[in-house]
């Protein structure tokens, strides 16, 4: 499988209004200042296109719209998923499926183990044996299959913070509970504590969970940081189970380690959750995969069971056709991704802009980690906190443990349309945080920007 690049990324969004006055305003070059259009590519893919997701059950879209109301929407930005349209060979591969009139159980072809060793072997250099892989409807219930397994004890399962927010119900439907190792941030990247973790692995922990890249924050661990947490993890017998489901989103001057690459005793204790969700937008069609070499963690997750609920016939035939034939269309939506991530750092480096919001370029994935705590500040004080929980009671909402993050998240949406995930949901360190999905046209990132700027200038 050949890798290819995308042309044409770094130019600015088609006919945008107020481009000059915002420049003139902002004093700005390179990324503010980028041409008129950026969505081509070789194979004619437009990521600029903007095309309604609204009225299809989107959770991204239509979730938020039934929660806030469609006038107080502008750009919901908060769920992990794509706003381009999907990979054309898949769409028409799930068109020719759906032809035939019959969904009853079937087999997997030994070319769907094959797309997968392939993508692996093309794009990381890293040999997945057939044997080795197992199929799950998605990342969690391979995960929730392991730690049952691994861990029957019900004991600890560490999880470096931040990190994924979903880990928490994933540790729990398992029997286990949580214990978190929060990292450090220093000079605007997160690194791992390891003297902390140390202090956290004892008799009772059986598994970690490594998120590489890292959701929220976007790091790409690199060989020596992976090899250093493995190495502890191995001294204290504690198995690592690597998510590395945001792998195929790495920014310029970045690298993506798998785990399973840097030495053959931490692929022996390790398991790896892989999916084409995050990569190609194929969250609802509920596929995923794991491996790992070592036969007796196989066994034990297989006896954990959380797994087996199937996976989806047309997640199949999807996962299947784009591994086989997306490559290029992966390399060009992470450089439209590169480019919005570009675009992101200098708006919010211009004076003046998005004052009490701080924010760096992260390695990979296409979330973005903003630190929203001067604004936090300003917006969830007392008398606001309990506005927020009046306008929450008085909406007939529940609302999920009154936060800062939380009422900041409200008044966010009501002044600007714009919906972000809160920070605290990701665990201890996490405090005046808000992720946000630059996975979308340049024109909807710059709506919500400057959407938001607006509201946070009304503030004085």
């Amino acid at each position: 499988m050949k890798k290819f690049k995308g042309t044409n990324r770094r130019n600015f969004m088609k006919g945008a209004a107020g481009v000059t006055a915002l420049l003139s305003a902002a004093g700005t070059s390179s990324a503010l200042a980028m041409g008129q259009s950026r969505g081509g590519s070789s194979k004619g893919y437009d990521f600029d296109e903007i095309y309604s997701r609204i009225g299809v059950n989107s959770v991204k879209w239509d979730n938020a719209i039934r929660r806030y109301g469609k006038d107080k929407i502008t750009v919901p930005m908060g769920i992990a998923d794509l706003d381009f349209r999907q990979h054309p060979a898949v769409v028409k591969a799930l068109q020719n499926r759906a032809t035939y009139d019959n969904y009853g159980y079937e087999t997997l072809p030994s070319s769907y183990y094959d797309a997968i060793v392939n993508w692996n072997k093309d794009r990381y250099g890293i040999e997945v044996k057939r044997e080795w892989i197992r199929n799950s409807a998605a990342l969690k219930p391979g995960m929730i299959s392991s730690m049952r397994g691994l861990n029957p004890a019900k004991g600890k399962v560490i999880l470096q913070t931040p990190t994924y927010s979903g880990f928490k119900g994933a540790v729990s439907k398992a029997g286990m509970r949580v214990e978190m190792n929060p990292m450090k941030k220093i000079d605007g990247r997160w690194h791992m504590d390891l003297d902390d973790l140390a202090e956290r692995l004892d008799y009772e922990t059986k598994c970690l969970i490594l998120c590489n890249p890292n959701n929220p924050s976007g790091e790409c661990w690199t060989a020596d940081e992976l090899r250093a947490l493995g190495d502890l993890c191995i001294s204290r017998g504690v198995t690592v189970l690597a998510d590395e489901i945001h792998c195929d989103y790495v920014n310029k001057g970045h690298k993506f380690v798998p785990y399973s690459s840097i030495g053959e005793k931490y692929a022996e204790t390790s398991i790896t959750y892989r999916s084409p969700s995050k990569t190609f937008g194929h969250a609802n069609l509920k596929v995923a995969y794991f491996y790992t070499q070592n036969q007796d963690l196989m066994d034990a997750t297989m006896i954990g069971g959380g797994h087996d609920a199937g996976c989806n016939a047309f997640g199949l035939i999807a996962c299947q056709t784009a591994f086989e034939e997306g490559a290029e269309w992966v390399d060009d939506v992470a450089e439209y991704v590169d480019s919005n991530f570009d675009y992101l750092v200098e708006y919010v480096n211009t004076a003046g802009n998005l004052s009490g919001i701080e924010y760096s370029k992260p390695e990979g994935t296409y979330l973005a980690w903003l630190d929203c705590n001067g604004l936090m500040e300003k917006v969830s004080g007392p008398e606001q906190m309990r506005a927020y929980h009046d306008a929450q009671r008085d909406a007939g909402r529940r609302h999920s443990g009154l936060t800062r993050e939380g009422c900041m998240g409200e008044w966010i949406v009501q002044n600007s349309g714009v919906q972000l995930n809160s920070g605290s949901s990701y665990g201890i360190g996490s405090d005046g945080f808000m992720r946000m999905n630059v996975a979308v046209p340049l024109s909807s990132l710059k709506t919500a920007l400057d959407s938001l700027n607006a509201a946070i200038k009304q503030l004085g």
